[in-house]
């Protein structure tokens, strides 16, 4: 069975937040893929209260239909299937007879990335496919017809606090506020944060 982690966050500061948790990628500024608000608080959490948000380490392909990809859009995965780093790693993206959905999964090159190659029938700025992990997607970007889409997961772990964030909410990571880099220790799979008056997180 995969590792489970767990994390909590307090709101010690003087303001309601909705919490959230994201990934980031390596040089991701520099490509067409976006992160998305992973978990988030179901609630604007008041000062005082916390949350927990828990996890595997369970990879997955997704796609969804939000057309446009850019920050503050709404990502629903329409399709989630379970993949691994080494086997069932590589995926096709099809809409035959206007019908989106993966197909044709395999163990490819390279192995320890996570590929999805888009069919010559996926129009362009209509669907979105990316990967998940533990069921939720992490990262999305534009489908379309040809291309081919690799993932190579060594993720960061992000909190932040903030307004109008839901789960699936399509990130500018290098606007968000109020956020801090969450790193597990070797051995530790169970941290909490707090974010205190001055709104900076800290380890608890």
């Amino acid at each position: 069975m995969s590792t489970a982690y767990n994390l909590t966050l307090e709101n010690n500061s003087a303001m309601p937040w909705t919490f959230y948790v994201y990934q980031q990628a390596p040089n991701q500024a520099s490509s067409n893929v976006f992160s998305l608000a992973w978990f988030a608080s179901p609630f604007t959490m008041a000062p005082g209260t916390q949350i927990t948000f828990d996890w595997t380490v369970d990879y997955g392909f997704v796609w969804g239909a939000c057309g446009s990809v850019r920050p503050g859009v709404t990502f629903n995965a329409s399709d989630c299937v379970p993949a691994d780093l080494t086997s069932n790693n590589t995926i096709c993206f099809a809409n035959s007879n206007n019908t989106p959905s993966f197909i044709n999964q395999i163990t490819g090159n390279p192995s320890g990335s996570l590929v999805i190659s888009d069919a010559s029938n996926v129009p362009n700025n209509v669907f979105t496919v990316g990967v998940s992990m533990s069921g939720t997607g992490t990262f999305v970007t534009p489908a379309g017809p040809n291309l081919t889409h690799t993932f190579t997961p060594t993720p960061t772990y992000w909190i932040a606090a903030g307004t109008n964030v839901q789960v699936g909410t399509i990130l500018d990571i290098t606007t968000v506020n109020q956020n801090a880099e969450i790193v597990f220790p070797v051995n530790t799979y169970a941290l909490t944060y707090s974010l205190g008056q001055d709104n900076v997180w800290n380890k608890v």
